[in-house]
């Protein structure tokens, strides 16, 4: 069983959305976000660092593993799923943002 300090190292809150990685739970004040297994992966890997915009390529390594091939247009794919899916609970403008010419990013915590 985990100790509550421990614990806190795996759930990141951001705005109102909470990530609980042990209990792959997601919500947005309080609501539930039902994901897949990609997609919550891939919104971990962004909301633990807030604000840092991260490649397509790092993206795969992280979620997929460095030992597959996807085309990075995977992510896209999956990134598009999953601002559908966080709008529908939130009913306000994506958390995450395409950053141009880079990937993708979690808006920063003190972003409007």
């Amino acid at each position: 069983m985990l100790m509550k300090a421990d614990r806190q190292a795996y759930v990141v809150e951001v705005r109102g959305l909470r990530i609980d990685r042990v209990r792959f739970e997601v919500t947005i004040d309080s609501r539930e976000v039902k994901l897949s297994r990609k997609e919550f992966e891939l919104l971990w890997v962004l909301a633990s660092e807030d604000g840092r915009a991260f490649r397509r390529e790092e993206l795969i390594d992280r979620v997929w593993g460095s030992g597959f091939f996807i085309d990075t247009r995977t992510v896209d794919v999956h990134i598009a799923r999953l601002r559908t899916k966080l709008k529908a609970v939130s009913g306000e403008a994506p958390f995450i943002e395409t950053v141009w010419g880079i990937g993708y990013r979690l808006r920063a915590s003190g972003e409007t």
